[in-house]
């Protein structure tokens, strides 16, 4: 009777502990998936974390590229092959610090590339190419005092092309030009070919442009936009206007200084003048005694009237662009000169 009391209470013991056991593996099993689950979600969280870092620092760096070409005004500093320089930097979000590097390509062509940093290291870049307009490369690509599709000249007009990087009345000369061989090569010569110019079978620039300047860009761009009709002596006089923009024919009655773009055909009443630079998508009339001083370009004919002259003056072109500030920014090209995104990295 005993020994079967004894043996009752040992099985009851092995049966307890190996459910103890069973209890202690299942444990471990649990703990195990917890540890696995665990060192999964703080993969997930670091890589997430990583992922908000770098989607951060692209995001900086391109906002930089888009402050740059917002608010950058004034004349490239570098040259071709020659070093990258720093445009400008700034910060974003709480830690993040942006700045843009630029590097000169060819004359007007510019590669911008930002670089967008986290406080921890993580880095982005983005790059960007845009034409960046320089007023000697402007200047220098004009083959001839006058470029137009036709010349007529009355009599005693004139055409003068000698010392066009000498002084005139108001414009100081232009040693920036002098070591450029051929500029101006003639009186009058051909439109040259896009992108110098465009045509009205060469969209988006139709038959008026500066560059990559179209002409809806030079109109929004134009210190004085102009409906067309007359234009004469304004508060301004003599003073140089910047770029002036008439979206139709134009008829100039006073004498002004700057860029004068027109989107239409240009008329210069008898004793009118215009100095710096003449972009007119149609035809140009010079009335007797009218002047242009500087450079001319037209889609259609010249007319010089007896006794009109246009004073070739390379100077006069130069600083007339030079003192438009609204045309000294980059402008970005399409969308496809984005260079794509450089993967993160430390240090």
């Amino acid at each position: 009777m005993k020994h079967g009391v004894v043996a009752g209470r040992t099985g009851g013991h092995a049966q307890a502990g190996f459910a103890l056991v069973l209890a202690l593996l299942a444990l471990l099993v649990l703990a195990g998936i917890a540890s696995a689950a665990l060192a999964a979600s703080m993969g997930q969280l670091r890589a997430a974390t990583m992922a908000g870092k770098v989607l951060s620092a692209r995001t900086g760096a391109r906002a930089g590229l888009e402050t740059l070409l917002r608010s950058r005004r004034g004349t490239p500093q570098s040259q071709v092959d020659g070093g990258a320089v720093v445009l400008d930097s700034g910060t974003f979000a709480h830690e993040g610090t942006w700045r843009v590097h630029e590097l000169r390509l060819a004359s007007e062509l510019h590669l911008f590339i930002a670089e967008g940093r986290m406080a921890d290291g993580v880095v982005m870049r983005e790059a960007r190419v845009a034409w960046w307009m320089d007023p000697a490369a402007r200047i220098r690509s004009h083959g001839a005092v006058v470029e137009s599709a036709s010349l007529e000249m009355g009599t005693a007009a004139e055409i003068r092309m000698d010392s066009i990087l000498a002084n005139r009345g108001g414009t100081s000369g232009c040693d920036e030009l002098a070591t450029y061989s051929g500029l101006v090569a003639a009186p009058h010569a051909a439109l040259p070919d896009p992108p110098e110019w465009g045509g009205a079978d060469g969209p988006p620039f139709g038959g008026l442009r500066l560059g990559w300047f179209s002409n809806q860009m030079l109109a929004d761009l134009a210190d004085h936009a102009l409906a067309g009709g007359s234009f004469g002596t304004t508060s301004c006089d003599g003073c140089w206007l910047g770029l002036v923009h008439s979206r139709g024919d134009l008829l100039l009655t006073g004498r002004q200084s700057g860029v004068l773009a027109v989107h239409g055909s240009l008329r210069l009443a008898p004793g009118a003048s215009w100095t710096g630079l003449v972009l007119v998508a149609r035809n140009l009339a010079l009335e007797d005694n009218s002047a242009v001083v500087g450079l001319v370009r037209a889609g259609g004919s010249v007319t010089l009237a007896d006794g009109s002259v246009i004073d070739g003056s390379a100077c006069a072109a130069y600083n007339a662009l030079g003192a438009a500030d609204s045309l000294a920014r980059p402008i970005p090209l399409p969308s496809r000169s984005w260079a794509g995104p450089v993967p993160p990295s430390a240090g």
